[in-house]
């Protein structure tokens, strides 16, 4: 896709150079801003990029101790140390083993008394570190990014919201029977994501590839969350692997 203010497509054999594109993205800006905020994703499509970055961290190729993480999304009322919890799922796959301080991660303030005014300053932090210097994201099954459901704007900021039938269905992985899956949860905003230097969606397996198709080649539309990130331009770069990306006409 050709023009200055055009997003880049990527797309790749396979999982596996997904993975490792992906990681490749974030120890770019890693390296180019050692002290900067980052945001990542839970789900089993970034778990192999945690993979490879936790090895280039042990191999000493990669630096993460001065990185601030910011989480994207939490059931409310789940506290990290709920195995149950989205937290809880990132600290086992990626922070825990990249070592990453712990007072750099930010959590989502997912248990506070005051859950939307806790949002509104977890919002204030982001800005204090100077913005997000990369958003990695992922697309749910109904185009939503993070826990951006469809009805939400690009202006959207971080904040207490319903999640969809299909979004609690999907979150029986995580659940497992451990506890009832809750029907709201704190996500960051899609304006906060849109508002980052650089945006990465990574995108896996056939699954993906109708509402890929969607947020790529259909309408930039509210019912599509994932849509709304072509609004960053030459800020956002999909790397797709071929099944995710075989819908597409272009």
């Amino acid at each position: 896709m050709a023009g200055a203010r055009q997003l880049t497509l990527t797309v790749v054999a396979d999982y596996d150079e997904m993975s490792r594109l992906a990681a490749d993205r974030v120890a770019s800006v890693v390296t180019a801003a050692p002290d900067g905020a980052i945001t990542v994703p839970t789900g089993e499509t970034p778990l192999g990029m945690y993979q490879d970055l936790v090895a280039r961290i042990q191999a000493g190729a990669l630096d993460v101790s001065h990185t601030h993480i910011f989480c994207l999304d939490e059931y409310l009322g789940v506290t990290p140390e709920d195995e149950a919890s989205l937290t809880h799922w990132l600290i086992q796959a990626f922070l825990k083993p990249a070592g990453i301080p712990r007072e750099h991660i930010h959590f989502i303030p997912s248990a506070a008394p005051d859950p939307q005014a806790a949002a509104q300053q977890y919002e204030a932090d982001i800005a204090a570190l100077g913005g997000l210097k990369l958003a990695v994201v992922g697309l749910g099954p109904n185009g939503h990014i993070a826990f951006n459901e469809p009805g939400s704007g690009p202006d959207a900021p971080t904040r207490v919201l319903d999640l969809t039938p299909r979004s609690i269905a999907q979150s029986e992985a995580y659940f497992d029977g451990k506890a009832e899956i809750p029907d709201q949860a704190i996500t960051m905003g899609l304006g906060t994501i849109l508002g980052a230097d650089r945006i990465v969606l990574i995108v896996s397996g056939e699954r993906k590839a109708d509402i890929l198709h969607k947020v790529l080649e259909g309408p930039e539309t509210t019912d599509v969350p994932g849509s709304l990130l072509r609004r960053a331009g030459d800020r956002l770069e999909i790397i797709a692997d071929q099944a995710a990306a075989s819908h597409l006409s272009k």
